[in-house]
Order: C-alpha cells, then structure tokens, then sequence
C-alpha cells in the first residue's frame, strides 16, 4: 500500500465549490506494483463480501493509463461506491500525479466529511488484500454512514439555497457538529444554519428554530396541545383509525408560506396532488395559520369526497408543525417535483427576496498586512454604522466585543462569525493554510483583497513553492464579486489578474501618480471586468490617495491625515491604508465616512495591536511591531531608517523555530546594517520550556554580514530580558521590538511594570 494522508474540506475550496476529501498517495518504487493488479481483483473482494452482486457495474468511471494513475483512479470510484451504498449522493473525483514524487493526489466528492474518511479507511481495507477482516468493518462503516445520510426533505431544501445563492451552513456535520444545542431536535441531519449575519435563520427540518415563539415551540413538544388548539378553533377532530381506514381516503393539506398544496396517496401508494379541493378544507389551513402565524404545517384529514365539505364523522387525524416533506411528497427532488416545489416555498418564506440572506463580507489574504488591513477595514465599517464581525491573528471581535483572542483566520473562525445574529457585516482575514486544507465558509464575498505573496510559511511536504502559495491566495480573490483588489507592486499579486472574474479589478500602487499603469488602461481587463485603480499621487505638495474608477478621478485623502501611516513613512501602512479604503468604496461606503474613519486611525494598542506601536513615558523611544518574516523585516527596517534619532537604534529580534535556517537567515540578514546594536533573542514560548533556540544562528548570520559581535548580544526571552534589553537603552536611543504572538500581548505588560521601576529610581544599565 502506499502512504496515504488525507483531509477534508468542510466547504468550497480552492479546488471547486463542491465539498471535497484531498487524498496524497505516496509511493515508493517497490511498492508500486503491489496488490491490486486488475480490476477484478477488488471486484471479487467485494462480491465475496457481498458488497457488490455480479450483475453490478464495477468501476464505472474512467481509468487511467499510466499504473500509479489507474491504482489511484480505482481507489477513488470505490471510496465513491462505498458512499453511495450508505445513501451519500456523491460522485465527482479527479486524480493529477507527480510521476517524478511517485505521488498522486485525489479529489473526492463527499456529503459527510465523517463518512468520506471512514470510507477512504474501508477502501484502504480492501486494497490491502485481507478480505478475510471485510465484512464486519463493512457492516460496522454501513451502519455509521447511514445514520449520517441526508434525508431528501434537506437534499432538497439545500439544493433550493444552492439555485437561489442562499448561504447555509450544515450543523451536524464536523466541524459545526455540536457547536448550537436547539433543544428539541425535529429532524436527524436536517439542522441548518440558512443566511449570514443578523440575516441568518436556523431551519430543523421544516421548523425554523430562530424567531419562533415559545408558543410554537410549545406546540412542537406537544400533540395533544396542538389537537386541542384545532378543537378551540372550531375544527373537526377525529380519531385515526387505521385499522378501518380504507385506501385514499386520507387526504393531506400543506400549507407552506401562505400556499396550501393537497396531496393523496394513489393506488400505488406514491403521492399526487389533489386539485379541486373543496374552499372549505383551504379555509381551515388558513384559519389555523392565521392563529399560529405563517409557518409551515401539516393537517391530515380522513374525507371520503375532498370536492365537497367533510360529512359526519370526517375530520381532522393529525396536525403537524414540522411536517416531513420527503415522506409527504416522495424522495424525489429532481426540478418541478412535489418536493422541489415545497423545498421553494420553504425558501421562500424564509427569505421572500434571496439577496437579504447575505451580509457585506469582505476576505483579505496576503503573507503581510492582513490584521492592519483587516482592522482598517472594520473600524471604517464600524464608522459607517455597521455591526461588524471581524476575523484576524489577534481573534474574532463580533460587534467590536472580543470573543476569542486565538487566530482563528479559518472556517471554524469565519463561520462564527457568519452565524452570529449579533453581526451585519463582515471582515475575515484569510489564513493560507485554513484555504489549503479546511476550504472557506463562504462560497463568494463581495469584496476579495491579497496584499502580497512571499516564500513565508513554505514548507518541505506542505506548501513548497511560491507559485503554489499563490495559487491557494488567488483562491479568495476569485470568489470576490463584486471586486477584487490586487496590489500591482507585488508580482505573484499582480500575475492573479487573469483569472478574476469579479465585476471589477482594482489594483494598487504606491507609485507617484498612475505611473506605469496608465490612465489610458481604465477599461476592462481580460475576463471583462472594469479595470479600476488606487494610486498615490502628488496634489499641492501632498501626497494623496486618489482613485481612478471607470470613468472618474477620485482624489480621497492626504497621507499624511492617516496617523498610522507616520506621515507616509509606513510606507506598509500606506498600503494597507489604500487597500483598506478601496474595499471599503466598493462595499458602498461613502467617501466621506472611509475619510473621517481612517483620520482616526492610529497604529496603538487600541486599533492595531502590535503594528507599530510607540509607547509613551520611557528614556527612550520604544516601538513594537511584529513583522516576523524577510518581507515584513525589510519594510520595518525601511520605516525606522526614515526615522530621526539623537542616539543610536537598537533592534531586539528573533528567529521562529517553526522556520528553516535559510528562511531564518533571510531575516537576519534583512536587519544587518539597519541598527547601531542588535539584540539576537527567542520569541517568548506560550507553552513552555522551548527545545530550539535561534538566538545564537541569528547573531552568527550578522557577523557573517559583518557587524561586529561587540554590536551584539544573544538573549533568551522573558521579563527579565525585556529589562534588561530596556536599561541598555540611553535617552535619545531608539529600539525597535519584534516581537512574536506571544510578546505582543505581554510586551505592553512589561512595559508598564517597567515604568513603575523607573519611578521608584530602579533602573541597572549594561
């Protein structure tokens, strides 16, 4: 067998918008012609288990030529058969090899990500060739799977959401499976998180759970109340007895959003529906909904003539609340069916008009300026009035409350937020790795931004190229629709162009006036979009943003009146600033608004924790940032050399242990020649003892860069060498803090504590 690894994406995906299992096969060159060697192989397997039955086609897709090719292709349509035998509909897969790597990678359709990987298992099982342990693994994966299946009724009302663009969310499938108790569960597979936002609406089957009154909720738990509410209403109630009750004369009325729908069971036992009801039996479904409000239900009747009123002894036998469509109408969900239809008007009356499911959501990507740009973006939607929710390295801010201070810049994260009724507009910032092997929360956003792509966060086994890590960042600016905002000045940004397919593509520059992008080029790109254009541009001595929009020069606000741009000299922020501003415009924020929010940006604890941050009431002057990587080390290095200073500047830096020596080295050999005193020390630990220090491969690379050793100090990490690093400080000095996740929560702590030091005169020196 070869190495198999495996994940799921528990959304759409960089691959496609169907939900997919990723499956690495790695083979080594003496296992390549291992067990099976034909088709029939597997086919007997399978049959002697009785999986399969001889006359059954086997496998029925395309096989390719090439060994490692047709192994992985046989391997696909079998994990695919042992879904659909436990009921999954799923049938696309597709397989590309690295026939130098010996590697090839599946793409799996799945409805269940928990099934999909047992059945990958069970596939693994039979590939092996020990058919003796088969059948009971079988039994035991059938079993599980089918209880995971989805019924037809939410097949259909997902496929509805899908035709109408109507966001949603699976609530029992990994990885929201558990996260919402609702109580009283109505249907197995069926809870659903429809909308986004203060939009959304939770859907147990045909029960909506949000906004429903406790007296519906009541109503639900209860039969007997609900016959009793007929009885008070005046309505006929009788006693179902089935065991005299002839063949058709049980007649059903839905009423679904206003709509009532009569069905009976033919001769056959399949249903029909029933026209010429009599106005009698619609008038009742209606007096009902006119006293338990306008939500879907189910009222049976045994009528012997459903053309005219009911006779004595005829009369209601059951009312249901959260009638099941899949057993009412049939499994049948194909376009025009009864069940199709009902699974509209369901979606329907949840959302009358499809586009008030959706929030403004706007993703931002990039390896630098995600969390600036991101927290830029929600404080001018913060300023327009919004209740926003915000995704970024420090946490999820849902209506500017802090609920979670973990990175969560993935589905689970965006998710959260998408599902939050305390939100009515969003901000996510989009991590590389949730997209590579999670798949996003959100099939489109209206709004897509990627700053940059750098070689930060390659990795042997994982991401290895820059080309492949901008592969998995073009997968969020494709889903912008209604723009997507690329910064020019970055080639792998830039080289993204040709496959947006938003309605517009603005693209960013810090050059002096249009530049090389000429006004000329306003128009439409490629793919048709309008080209649009965010530029920095010289107006009475200042420096502007102005954006070029179709046919307009839109001149928005002087550098220098954002405070987190140092004047323009965070040539960084400038960037995030014009990234910020044009997502914003394109969300449909006012100019107006976007200016006076960014007047009031200011890159401090409060709106931009641990980008650059100054503090206040020391010796000397003390910024913190957390640029971690080569690109983010450059750009810090080229603000403090714009940076006037009396005394000498002093870096304290680190290495990342979950880097390679090379990226490492890069880094340190950013910062040579940058500063008069360097301190080589170690990101502080969130769970220590730390097992590689980076310290001393630091100081080592800027001796060889030629600063002398007598210019640098190797320390470790803690409160103590923050002290310490802070007494070596003299007035007049500058010191430039990078810190890591850690430090940039704990930084502004020690510096506090140290302050009270200084008060009381307690200060050492080096």
């Amino acid at each position: 067998m070869p190495q198999i690894l495996f994940f799921p994406f528990y959304g759409p995906n960089r691959h496609s918008d169907r939900r997919l299992v990723e499956c690495r096969m790695d083979f080594s060159a003496d296992r390549e012609n291992e067990f099976p060697h034909e088709i029939t192989d597997i086919r007997q397997v399978l049959i002697r288990n009785g999986i399969l039955d001889t006359r059954e086609p086997y496998p029925v897709g395309v096989m390719g030529q090439d060994r490692i090719d047709w192994y992985c292709s046989l391997f696909a349509q079998t994990v695919l058969m042992f879904q659909r035998l436990s009921g999954h509909d799923v049938n696309y897969f597709s397989i590309s090899s690295e026939p130098l790597k010996k590697r090839s990678i599946s793409l799996l359709e799945h409805e269940d990500a928990e099934t999909a990987l047992a059945a990958i298992k069970l596939t693994a099982e039979v590939f092996s060739g020990k058919s003796d342990r088969l059948k009971p693994i079988y039994d035991q994966f059938l079993a599980g799977a089918r209880q995971r299946a989805l019924s037809p009724e939410t097949r259909a009302i997902i496929g509805q959401a899908l035709k109408r663009d109507i966001p949603f969310f699976q609530l029992e499938r990994a990885p929201l499976s558990g996260c919402i108790d609702t109580g009283l569960r109505v249907r197995r597979n069926g809870l659903l998180s429809l909308g986004q936002g203060a939009n959304s609406q939770i859907l147990d089957g045909t029960f909506r759970v949000s906004r429903s009154s406790e007296k519906l909720s009541a109503l639900l738990r209860n039969p007997a109340q609900r016959l009793a509410l007929l009885r008070q209403l005046g309505l006929t109630v009788v006693r179902h007895d089935t065991s005299t009750a002839r063949a058709g004369t049980l007649l059903h009325l839905l009423h679904i959003n206003g709509k009532v729908t009569a069905t009976m069971r033919n001769a056959s036992g399949l249903p029909k529906r029933v026209k010429n009801l009599h106005a009698s039996l619609t008038q009742q479904a209606h007096s009902v909904a006119n006293n338990i409000g306008n939500v879907p239900f189910l009222i049976s009747y045994r009528v012997s003539n459903f053309t005219r009123p009911m006779q004595p002894g005829e009369g209601i036998v059951a009312f249901d609340l959260a009638p099941d469509l899949g057993s009412l109408l049939g499994p049948d969900i194909s376009a025009g069916s009864l069940l199709d239809i009902a699974a509209a008007d369901v979606l329907t009356w949840l959302y009358p008009q499809a586009g008030n499911a959706r929030i403004p959501l706007v993703a931002v990507t990039g390896t630098n300026g995600k969390t600036t740009t991101s927290r830029m973006i929600n404080h001018i939607f913060s300023h327009r009035g919004y209740k926003t929710g915000l995704v970024c390295t420090d946490g999820i801010f849902l209506g500017g409350k802090q609920v979670s201070d973990e990175d969560n810049s993935t589905f689970m994260g965006h998710a959260r937020v998408l599902t939050s009724r305390q939100v009515n507009a969003a901000v996510l910032e989009t991590h590389h790795r949730g997209i590579a092997v999670h798949g996003f929360a959100f099939h489109q956003c209206d709004v897509g931004i990627c700053l940059n792509v750098t070689e930060d966060h390659l990795a042997e086994g994982e991401i290895e190229t820059i080309d492949e890590m901008t592969d998995i960042k073009r997968a969020v600016v494709e889903r912008a629709s209604k723009a997507a905002i690329l910064f020019a000045d970055d080639s792998n940004s830039m080289a993204m162009i040709t496959h947006m397919t938003s309605e517009i593509v603005c693209l960013v520059s810090l050059g002096s006036g249009v530049g090389e992008l000429e006004a000329g080029e306003l128009g439409r790109h490629g793919n048709n979009a309008r080209l649009d254009f965010s530029v920095l541009e010289f107006i009475d001595g200042q420096s502007w943003i102005v954006m070029y929009c179709n046919t307009r020069r839109l001149p928005v606000m002087p550098v220098n009146e954002i405070p987190a741009t140092f004047d323009g000299a965070a040539r960084f922020n400038v960037s995030n600033a014009m990234h910020a501003i044009a997502a914003s415009h394109y969300s449909g924020i006012d100019i107006s608004v976007i200016r006076s929010a960014m007047g009031g940006f200011r890159a401090d604890q409060q709106y931009s924790p641990g980008r650059i941050n100054e503090f206040e009431g020391l010796p000397c002057r003390v910024i913190m940032d957390f640029a971690h990587n080569q690109d983010g080390v450059r750009k810090i290095c080229e603000f403090t050399d714009l940076q006037q200073v009396e005394g000498r500047k002093v870096i304290a830096f680190a290495g990342s242990t979950k880097r390679s020596d090379e990226l490492n080295g890069k880094m340190a050999k950013t910062v040579a020649g940058h500063f008069d005193f360097y301190f080589c020390k170690d990101y502080e630990p969130a769970k220590p003892p730390k097992t590689r220090y980076t310290a001393p491969f630091m100081q080592s690379v800027l001796i060889e860069q030629g600063v002398s050793m007598d210019s640098t100090k190797v320390l470790t990490f803690g409160r103590d060498v923050i002290f310490e690093i802070l007494d070596s400080c003299k007035p007049g000095d500058m010191l430039l803090f990078l810190a890591g996740h850690v430090e940039s929560v704990t930084m502004p702590l020690y510096i506090e504590e140290y302050k009270k030091h200084l008060a009381s005169g307690d200060r050492g020196g080096i």
